[in-house]
């Protein structure tokens, strides 16, 4: 208690003072960067945390691209592409693309990268986003087909977003596949990895003669220093002396609070990664207590959504985006279920809970991951005034999987990123089935799912879609709190700027001196 309370002093006298932070490291092209969850992995294909996927944007690159602003697909590593049927898609690949290793990419990387991800024995995450394919051919030196096993109205947009190209070579060296990520992380990005290391932190610099668009890949900086400093008081300390150039991820109050230094900027980029409340309707984890959609509703109305959004979420309800389900209509128009959120009504939802048979309330465990412990704690005083009290638990992303595909949690709350796939497929697939179907099981939803999956007309999708969401809503399975905008807080020689390709997130690529 003693250590936060010098630092909040060393803060307010700073910001009183306008302490100027040491010269910053414009000169040599150098931003720095405090990491709030070091890593030591450069993959999102074994490790899913939010700071290194920050990172793999500017590093790893995939076969297409999709503008969301120009709604329109964009070449990548794939200078074209034909829709052969339902079930095959062909592209034909640059032939003037090599790895930051020096190796040449063609189609024997394509092969290769595809080939690990669906293969049954490969141990990486989200599997069923890979799964769908039947098989890769090669069928030139710079063409490839992939073929699905079933009809997949989704498979430009899973390929654009998910598949990112490894070098075969360099793949084939590892036994443990995981370590292309934690030892050799070479990709074909505008940006390549200097070093690694749990200590040093990660550096990334910007590739020589890049060959892509500029405009929408190339890198605005020689070098981004990933610093380790997962103590937040420590990362505004070093930003107000000179130590960093810029801290992301801040609180809604320490945005406001150093927002008032006269030396710094505070960025806020809604990149409309969701936070939303999970709950175990099938008892995996020993409790009944969410098997009752009573219940379920009643934890609903007992959230006070507008005011955690205006005094917790940061950049507030100017910033943020209320949901009425698990999408947004920035990236999804169709994005408006028939069944909306309960109004905030503590008494009604006392109600609620009596007439399931807890007149005196319930009590469980409400397991978050730690970055997001002050919202689920605001979550759990809103609670209290329906007599529903949550205790928070809050935990590190891994103990956080690995409690989740072990069926332990009762109540869960973290964030997904929306952006980082806007398809409504991707948010209700993927947070409802694959290691969730143990805590939901729903065959009719399962149903709807599938047959969006399957059907190429939008308007229909759309239509299926809708009902999907509705679905959700009315068995109210997932709560879709808001979006969780990026704080920055930065120096006045930095910038943040929106992302040319993505309206729904932001990387590396994005950081740029004024």
């Amino acid at each position: 208690m003693r250590l936060a309370l010098t630092a909040a002093a060393f803060l307010a006298v700073a910001i009183t003072a306008g302490i100027t932070p040491a010269v910053a490291q414009k000169s040599k092209d150098t931003l720095r960067l405090g990491l709030n969850d070091p890593f030591i992995v450069m993959t999102n294909y074994h490790y899913s945390g939010d700071e290194a996927a920050n990172f793999n944007r500017g590093i790893y690159e995939s076969l297409i691209a999709y503008d969301e602003r120009g709604k329109k697909w964009v070449p990548w590593l794939a200078k074209s592409w034909t829709r052969v049927n339902p079930t095959t898609l062909e592209f034909d690949l640059r032939d003037n693309v090599t790895f930051h290793n020096g190796s040449k990419f063609d189609a024997d990387d394509v092969v290769a990268t595809i080939n690990y991800l669906k293969d049954p024995a490969s141990t990486v995450l989200f599997k069923q986003r890979y799964t769908w394919i039947d098989k890769v051919e090669k069928l030139g030196p710079y063409k490839v087909r992939i073929v699905s096993k079933e009809p997949n109205a989704t498979d430009m947009q899973i390929i654009s977003y998910r598949f990112s190209m490894w070098d075969a070579e360099t793949l084939a060296k590892h036994t443990d596949k995981e370590d292309y990520g934690r030892l050799t992380p070479v990709g074909t990005g505008a940006m390549k990895v200097a070093f690694m290391d749990k200590n040093k932190g990660v550096m990334i610099e910007a590739v020589d003669n890049y060959y892509g668009d500029k405009q929408y890949f190339g890198a605005k900086v020689k070098r981004i220093h990933g610093v380790p400093m997962p103590d937040r008081q420590t990362q505004i300390a070093q930003l107000l002396t000179g130590g960093i150039d810029m801290i992301r991820g801040a609180s809604q109050d320490d945005a406001r609070e150093l927002g008032a230094n006269p030396n710094l900027e505070v960025t806020h980029s809604n990149v409309l990664n969701l936070y939303y409340m999970g709950f175990d309707t099938k008892g995996r984890s020993g409790s009944n207590l969410f098997s009752d959609a009573r219940v379920r509703k009643a934890v609903w109305m007992a959230i006070d959504r507008d005011a955690i959004v205006e005094y917790i979420i940061p950049g507030g309800s100017k910033v943020a985006e209320k949901g009425e389900a698990l999408c947004f209509k920035t990236t999804m128009p169709e994005c408006n279920p028939s069944i909306k959120l309960p109004k905030f009504d503590p008494e009604g939802a006392k109600k609620l809970l009596a007439e399931a048979g807890y007149p005196n309330g319930i009590e469980y465990t409400y397991t978050v991951t730690a970055p997001h412990r002050a919202i689920a704690e605001a979550i759990s005083g809103s609670l209290l005034k329906a007599n529903i009290r949550a205790s928070v638990k809050p935990v590190p992303l891994s103990v956080y999987r690995k409690d989740q595909g072990d069926g332990k949690v009762q109540a869960w709350s973290t964030v997904f990123p929306t952006g980082g796939h806007p398809d409504a497929s991707n948010n209700l697939n993927t947070l409802l089935l694959g290691v969730f179907d143990q805590y939901y099981g729903d065959e009719d939803l399962k149903k709807l799912l599938d047959a969006g999956l399957k059907e190429f007309d939008e308007k229909k999708r759309a239509e299926i879609y809708h009902k999907a969401y509705d679905m959700v809503n009315e068995k109210a399975y997932l709560y879709p709190l808001s979006s969780i905008p990026n704080s920055y807080v930065h120096t006045k020689e930095v910038r943040v700027l929106d992302n040319p390709l993505f309206a729904g997130e932001t990387g590396v690529t994005d950081y740029a001196w004024k």
